[in-house]
């Protein structure tokens, strides 16, 4: 894990780097003598123009992958996420994010069973953008964030030892759990003004965390391998967008 981790880090920090150095500086970041003091600029065709903040957000659907357990018992529903980045030099970027996710057992993966998995992350993150095109009208955006995962389950229940036709709560401990995750991601932003794009996203989650479907009792209510292996991890796609302010002088 650690190995798939260290190449993972390297690609998408080598993916930044490009966005850093593949492009060109003549014409890059003119600047215009008359931009006003609120840090606005008119762009034209051709021109890229860099911005010192940038928030961003995306809106995605989870599908678990990896853990054959976790794919088995999950559905995802929502993952909503945002973010706040500070250019470093020429599409380099650093910044904090926030996110909050939600996967369900629904019945056609345990029958009669419902149940809710929350997740909460909050990570620090480095990327880069790269403009593609003539126009400059497209981002290409890599990025990785790395932080922390609080991951809550809700509805849990477990057969009753004296009678299985009444169901309990499983324990607290096993309802809940804290771990490190890390999340590779791109985006292809398509600008619909100079500092502003809307676009698609693809994110790859990966906490450090064996889903155990033992721990949940969810052995009493589906067959599982004996014994699971395997993070928590999963890819969400979907679609986000940012607006970039306080331009870049060169």
């Amino acid at each position: 894990m650690k190995l798939r981790f260290a190449y993972i880090v390297l690609l998408f920090l080598s993916l930044s780097s490009f966005s850093l150095y593949a492009q060109d500086d003549d014409g890059d970041d003119a600047e215009d003598d008359n931009d006003d003091v609120s840090g606005t600029h008119n762009k034209s065709d051709g021109e890229k123009h860099y911005y010192v903040f940038s928030a961003r957000a995306n809106v995605t659907v989870p599908h678990p992958i990896g853990n054959s357990a976790f794919r088995k018992s999950f559905v995802g529903v929502y993952e909503a996420e945002v973010g706040f980045n500070v250019m470093l030099y020429k599409g380099l970027f650093i910044g904090g994010t926030v996110k909050n996710g939600e996967l369900k057992i629904t019945g056609n993966k345990i029958a009669g069973y419902n149940a809710i998995m929350e997740v909460d992350n909050a990570a620090g993150k480095i990327g880069g953008d790269l403009y593609i095109g003539d126009r400059n009208r497209v981002i290409f955006s890599a990025a990785i964030s790395v932080g922390n995962n609080w991951t809550h389950y809700y509805n849990m229940v477990r057969k009753d030892p004296k009678d299985n036709n009444n169901r309990i709560s499983i324990p607290l401990e096993n309802s809940r759990f804290t771990t490190f995750f890390y999340e590779p991601e791109v985006n292809l932003f398509f600008l619909v003004d100079d500092n502003f794009g809307v676009g698609a996203t693809l994110t790859y989650s990966v906490y450090t965390h064996t889903f155990d479907p033992y721990e949940l009792s969810l052995n009493q209510w589906a067959a599982f391998d004996a014994n699971p292996s395997g993070n928590t991890s999963y890819l969400s796609f979907g679609f986000g967008f940012y607006y970039n302010f306080l331009h870049k002088k060169k």
